[in-house]
Parts: C-alpha cells; structure tokens; sequence
C-alpha cells in the first residue's frame, strides 16, 4: 500500500521507523569508514599539514570545509586531500577508496560538465538516513565501476588527478576533493526547469546543487574520537542554528527519505498545514515537525518566517542562512534557495 495514499501514512510508518530502529540497535554493527586516499597521516594523528592540500593561498585551512576562502567570504563544501606518490611527468597517481559501502549513483566522466571535473557520487543507507559521498577531480575513474553497481567500503573508485570544469588546477596542487552529505531533493529537476540555467542538467539529483555537505573532517574525528559511531549519529550531534516554519502541506521526498529528521507526532497527512524545519549552522535540515493549522505561526500571505535561531552560534558571512536588520529577521536569499529545493516536489 502506498504510504502517500494511506490516510494514517504518519502513524504507519512512525511505527515502521521505531520497529526498524529497535531492530537495527539489536543487530547492527557499526559501518567501518575507510580514509579515501592511502596517505596514513590523518589516521596517526598528523595535524592537517599531513594531508590537507592548500588552495592558491597556501594556507592549509583553505583545504578545509567552510568559510576558509577569500578571507572568509566564500564557502568550500568539501576536504582537498592531497597526493603521496607522482608518475615521471609530475602528475599524481594516488589511488581514490570508498569510504563506506554503497551504490555508484552518478559516474561523471566528462569534466567540461562539471566544476568537480571527473567525479563519482555513492549513494549510501544507514539507519533511516539516505546520504552521499561525492569523490571529485579524479584523473581517471576505475573501470570496474557501473553505474548502479554496489561498492564495498574501501574498494577503489578511481585515480587522484586535477580535472575540473571551468578553471585548471596545477600539477602542484593536484587533489581529491571529498564530500559527504544529503541530497535535498529527489525532484531536483523540478526546481532546475524553473531556472534559467544556460547549460542542461547533465547529474540529475546528484548535481552539485542538490547536494549540501557536512564538515568531513568533523564527521572523521568524531568517529575516531568515538563521540558518534555513524553518520546519522553524526547528524542528529548537530547544534541547531535557526528554525523556519512554512506552509507545505505535503511530505517533501527528503523527509521520507531520512526518517532520522522526523519529530514524531499523531497527525495524518490530511491535517498537515506546515511544516517546523531546524536547519544547522551550514544549512543541514536536521529536524522536521510536521504542524497542523492551529499550530502555525506564519500567516497565510507569510509563506516562511524565522521562528527562533541560536545567538550562540557565530553567523558565517559565506553561508549565512538569515538577516538581521533593523530588529527583524529575514531568511537569506541562500536559505530561501535550500527551502525551495526541499519543497520541489
């Protein structure tokens, strides 16, 4: 039976999720995550000079996730990890692994397409939670990968090279950019037909602007540290930043395919007039609350509105998700953009 045409839908498949989860508490072990890169350094505690690869600035923290670059204007959504070994024309030649165990999603194999040059994406299941890691700038992708295909955890993905779309990047600074996260939309597609993008969409769903990355560092030191045994764990450690609530009386895909993000509540579908959505200090919608009518605090002709946000958190000027302007708080034009995603369906 579909879960979208089921009335009680939300009380059926709560019951499913707390089912699934007792069950997955009984009997599952904790995915082993494998480094991408052969370079040893991070896992004998080398500070990030022994693996991180500097941007132009030189400077190791621009390799970094978040507002490293540009003075700390502009955001980079992923770990530049640099090579070990070189073939007779300088070019790197580190092999590339999966960090977890998955399915090849997207094989892009063109860089012209791309500023992620030639890049693969791996689809991932844990716990509830449907996420990516995305391995880009390869010099070649190895040819055993299909797509579709399963992919084992460690298993070879490619070759570490410098391919990039609409700029070079030198031999010197040759890299794997790595990212992990959430694909906001399956019906990316929708949001793309309403713009006016020159180009076609060449990844479906895994174009890189349906996809918002976690810090891959943290999420590393956290299971090394012990703090989280898993990438869902990892996310539910989120601080919340902000928390928005908008008219949407439909159950986007992204909430359907993270069960991990649903406040559990007795309302069937029929009575949902909104939703409560928490997002993290980078973007990432960690919480989702389904709300009846009598519940709503935004008026009808108010479609989003800021409900409350976390003081304590410092506001990024790269990634900053509201405004504050003359004591009122207005969404920024880039959290106004992860909303529309989400809501695409």
């Amino acid at each position: 039976m579909s879960i979208i045409k089921n009335p009680l839908w939300l009380l059926v498949f709560l019951a499913l999720t707390v089912f699934s989860m007792a069950t997955a508490i009984a009997t599952a072990t904790p995915p082993v995550l494998v480094w991408p890169t052969p370079n040893p350094a991070f896992s004998n505690g080398a500070t990030i000079e022994g693996f991180v690869q500097a941007a132009a600035s030189g400077n190791p923290r621009s390799g970094l996730y978040g507002c490293v670059r540009n003075g700390g204007t502009k955001f980079h959504e992923g770990l530049d990890l640099f090579g070990l070994e070189f073939d007779e024309n300088n070019e790197v030649k580190d092999s590339v692994f999966s960090v977890l165990s998955g399915r090849v999603a997207l094989i892009n194999k063109i860089p012209a397409y791309s500023d992620y040059g030639r890049y693969v994406v791996i689809a991932h299941q844990q716990e509830g939670v449907s996420f990516y890691t995305l391995y880009a700038h390869l010099k070649s992708v190895d040819s055993r990968l299909t797509l579709n295909s399963e992919i084992k955890g460690g298993s070879r993905i490619g070759r570490m090279g410098r391919s990039a779309g609409s700029y070079t990047i030198p031999k010197q600074r040759a890299h794997l950019h790595f990212e992990i996260g959430l694909k906001l939309s399956r019906n990316f597609q929708n949001w793309y037909n309403r713009k006016s993008f020159e180009s076609p969409n060449w990844h479906g769903q895994w174009n890189g602007m349906n996809l918002l990355g976690v810090d891959p560092l943290d999420f590393f030191r956290s299971i090394q540290s012990k703090k989280v045994s898993s990438f869902p764990e990892y996310l539910k450690s989120l601080p919340v930043f902000v928390k928005v609530q908008v008219h949407y009386s439909r159950i986007p895909s992204f909430v359907r395919e993270n069960r991990f993000c649903l406040v559990k509540k007795r309302l069937n579908k029929d009575q949902i007039a909104g939703w409560s959505i928490s997002f993290s200090k980078y973007g990432i919608p960690v919480r989702w609350e389904p709300l009846s009518a009598s519940e709503m605090k935004v008026g009808t002709k108010q479609n989003i509105q800021i409900i409350s946000y976390n003081s304590s958190l410092k506001i990024e000027p790269c990634c900053a998700l509201f405004q504050i302007k003359d004591q009122s708080i207005k969404p920024s034009k880039l959290l106004l953009s992860h909303l529309e995603k989400l809501l695409a369906d």
